[in-house]
């Protein structure tokens, strides 16, 4: 299907003639697709150029880095100090340590967008009943995750009382710990916002995600630690700073951890749903490439496999 003419099977002029029982797809996709190119046109507007910029990044690093990543974290920020050193810290009076990290924050939201767009910028929809499933996921880490991760970054769509809300999941990998990460971005504001994105690291590694939440956290200690040029010795007791901060981190994210590894699953059937709204061939899952032209993004319905 010719990506630059996708929408157009979602257009509201289509709407009445769905059962009523599919006029949602159509409604949350347009509402979806406008906030997501508000996304970008927000970062391309702070950061003009950027995903061009970011793009040739990527060539440059070749195979030193991972295929399942799309592009490291710090080479993103990297790319906004050498190109826009003045456009990632507008807080005036901040201290060195609260500019480090205004400009981590940055570089952490344009990687889940520009992950998100280099893949072909694919929503997913997940059927009611496997979010219940969801939900009832426990605890597990699905450390494996990158050797069965379908693009580089998707973006999981719900319908929302005024539109639609969703969350990017992506995968980073820390050159430097030599470390994979899940990274959650939920993009749930009532207006599109990408200052008001907040981007979740959580390695992968540990076994259950409250294990790899207690990781992160001492591991973003580290990193304070060694801006501020202090030591911490860590208290990870039950019932610590520590161990507190651990169990919100995973409590508030496992759905999506969960999320991330059914996706990567073969217990998932993606249904484009174009060829559902629009009487147009349905395309396979996972797409082999990124679309070589066309901004309108794709939706799949994900439902169980079989």
């Amino acid at each position: 299907m010719d990506r630059d003419t996708y929408a157009k099977n979602f257009a509201k002029r289509r709407e009445s003639a769905l059962d009523e029982q599919f006029r949602w797809v159509t409604r949350m996709y347009r509402a979806a697709a406008s906030r997501l190119e508000k996304l970008e046109r927000q970062a391309e507007r702070q950061f003009p150029g950027i995903f061009d910029r970011l793009d040739q990044a990527r060539d440059a690093v070749g195979d030193t880095v991972p295929t399942w990543c799309w592009l490291p974290v710090a080479r993103v920020q990297q790319v906004l100090a050498d190109h826009y050193p003045l456009r990632t810290t507008r807080a005036p009076g901040a201290t060195e340590p609260g500019l480090a990290a205004l400009a981590a924050a940055a570089a952490a939201r344009v990687q889940a967008i520009g992950a998100w767009r280099a893949a072909g910028r694919h929503m997913v929809n997940l059927h009611d009943s496997t979010v219940l499933e969801l939900r009832k996921g426990g605890d597990r880490m699905p450390v494996d995750l990158p050797q069965r991760w379908p693009l580089h970054g998707l973006y999981v769509v719900s319908e929302a009382p005024n539109g639609a809300l969703g969350v990017f999941l992506h995968l980073e990998w820390d050159e430097r710990e030599q470390r994979a990460e899940l990274r959650i971005a939920p993009d749930v504001t009532p207006t599109a916002a990408l200052d008001r994105i907040p981007v979740q690291p959580l390695h992968l590694e540990g076994g259950t995600v409250t294990e790899a939440a207690r990781r992160t956290v001492l591991s973003l200690q580290a990193g304070v630690d060694s801006v501020l040029g202090t030591e911490t010795i860590p208290d990870i007791s039950p019932g610590s700073a520590v161990d507190k901060a651990a169990r919100m981190v995973a409590q508030k994210n496992a759905i999506w951890v969960a999320a991330a590894d059914w996706l990567a699953s073969d217990h998932v059937t993606p249904f484009d749903a174009a060829a559902l709204v629009g009487a147009e061939p349905a395309a396979d899952w996972p797409p082999t490439a990124a679309p070589s032209s066309g901004r309108s993004p794709m939706l799949w319905l994900a439902g169980p496999a079989g």
